[in-house]
């Protein structure tokens, strides 16, 4: 009994051995500095675009040196986590290359599709398929391959950004509800309780309020309020066109005029419309009381 205990034992070390013998004959690792799996670089890039199963998640498009989501939704990108996928893409390197049929490494039917294109009207792809059953230096990796066919493990860490969480759309628009630069604006029009307010800047700097002067710190913190008022979340598919009266503001640049309303959610947040349009961005309704408030000041 004892002597068949030990062969057992002694199976399961050499199966153990033997596995790891059969990866490493069918992997090589990469010479130092030698493993990014791409070259260009971020500001190479002009378009983002995410698959799962084949179908988009969330496509991305560079206007001039601003982003935007195009798909599922058509809203200004936060350039702050589009360049962190982006650093997520090119700074992407492999432990390993591997030999064999895309099958044994779940890339005949990636799980994720990761597609670029350049500036210089390249294209570039990155398909993710099954997760490593071998730690390389105690760290958890993928299999992924490239459109040349190759195959490579990379560390599971670095590809955390790719796997959008149900959250992902609020995550990556723009959280700033007005887009006109602060030292741009030059009049406001607020809407109150069926009373209209206008408060303009003149030619030399100063501010006033239906033709009176008012204090500039005082409509500094009121230019604060509105260039800072940011969405708080997004009911995805929800299509609003009409906001409520009680309460709105045109903001005027130096080119453009944004007409911002709002419309009811519920006792903590408002849909906020830019222009008449919302596609279910809201506000917290604490942040459009603290504006009503600096406004009520000013009013007195």
């Amino acid at each position: 009994m004892k002597i068949f205990k030990t062969t057992i034992v002694l199976l399961v070390v050499f199966a153990v051995l033997f596995g790891y013998y059969f990866y490493e004959s069918k992997t090589n690792k990469p010479v130092k500095e030698d493993n990014k799996i791409f070259t260009f670089r971020n500001n190479d890039v002009n378009s983002l675009k995410i698959e799962k199963e084949g179908k988009t998640l969330i496509d991305f498009k560079k206007e001039g040196d601003t982003w935007f989501i195009k798909e599922p939704i058509d809203y200004k990108a936060d350039s702050i986590y589009v360049d962190e996928l982006l650093d997520s893409l090119t700074s992407l390197t492999f432990d390993r290359t591997l030999e064999g049929d895309l099958s044994t490494y779940g890339l005949d039917k990636p799980s994720y599709a990761i597609k670029v294109s350049l500036k210089n009207e390249k294209n570039y792809s990155l398909f993710i398929g099954n997760k490593s059953p071998v730690k390389e230096n105690y760290q958890e990796g993928y299999y992924v391959k490239t459109d040349g066919g190759k195959i490579y493990r990379v560390n599971a860490s670095s590809l955390e950004n790719f796997f959008l969480t149900d959250d992902y759309l609020y995550k990556y628009m723009e959280k700033f509800v007005v887009s006109i630069p602060k030292n741009e604006i030059t009049k406001l029009v607020f809407y109150q309780d069926g009373k209209e307010y206008q408060i303009q800047k003149g030619e030399k700097d100063n501010w006033q309020i239906d033709g009176k002067a008012i204090k500039a710190d005082d409509v500094d913190n009121l230019l604060d309020g509105i260039v800072l008022l940011q969405i708080s979340g997004l009911d995805k598919g929800k299509n609003i066109s009409q906001g409520e009266t009680s309460f709105a503001f045109d903001v005027y640049g130096k080119d453009k005029v944004e007409k911002i309303s709002f419309a009811k959610r519920n006792a903590e947040n408002k849909y906020v419309l830019v222009n008449g349009h919302c596609i279910g961005q809201y506000v917290t309704l604490k942040d459009i009381k603290n504006l009503q408030d600096t406004l009520n000041k000013l009013i007195k």
